[in-house]
């Protein structure tokens, strides 16, 4: 069974929710919501994915549902195959797939579909770039295989991991996205050794409120 979280990020405080799951098995796509998340983010205006009004449904389509499709970038567009070569894709990859890579991100509104937190498989992109005062200054130094320290720390009495490159000194450049910061933080806490670096970096993302589009892999051993 193939998964991906539905988060939805609050306009006003930036901070991200997980609201619900999609779910496939080759065969039929399954979509629903999922709480904790979804009765905190309800306290922050949360109301519903368009197309996916009702809370306590399971939505079934052999299909992938219209209004997730609809994210993905329109194969009748110009730009189609760069937009693929942007996120390392081609045009053997499904839409399953392309919404993996793709995040289903648009310009008008905070939705993102991401994959659940794996310890032997995690990749993310550094969250909260804008909240660093150095990372202009270092951007020629932020490239591929640079090295990255996660620092454990709370943030409103949550779990929260602060990142930070080892360029010519140490640079904080943001954080673990919320959706997978519990899950990292009680790796570190236990000393477990791993291995984080920068898999690629963006400076000029299609779809991206931050500074940077760093994509970083973490290895836990």
């Amino acid at each position: 069974m193939k998964k991906l979280l539905l988060v939805w990020k609050d306009f006003e405080t930036r901070t991200r929710y997980v609201v619900g799951n999609l779910t496939y098995d080759n065969k039929t796509y399954f979509f629903k919501y999922i709480n904790p998340e979804l009765s905190d983010a309800q306290k922050q205006g949360f109301t519903c994915y368009p197309g996916f009004e009702d809370l306590t449904k399971v939505y079934e389509s052999k299909e992938l549902f219209p209004n997730i499709s609809s994210r993905l970038p329109n194969k009748n567009r110009d730009d189609y195959l760069e937009i693929l070569n942007y996120y390392n894709l081609n045009s053997s990859n499904d839409e399953y797939e392309i919404l993996t890579r793709t995040k289903g991100r648009l310009l008008t509104d905070t939705f993102e579909f991401v994959p659940p937190f794996d310890k032997n498989k995690i990749e993310f992109e550094i969250a909260g770039t804008r909240y660093s005062e150095e990372i202009e200054k270092y951007l020629k130094e932020i490239k591929p295989n640079t090295k990255l320290v996660l620092e454990p720390t709370t943030y409103k009495d949550e779990p929260a991991i602060k990142v930070y490159g080892i360029l010519s000194k140490k640079v904080f450049l943001g954080y673990v996205p919320r959706y997978y910061a519990k899950e990292i933080y009680e790796q570190l806490e236990k000393k477990v050794n791993y291995s984080a670096m920068i898999k690629d970096v963006k400076f000029e993302s299609l779809i991206n409120d931050e500074h940077i589009a760093a994509n970083v892999k973490l290895l836990f051993s």
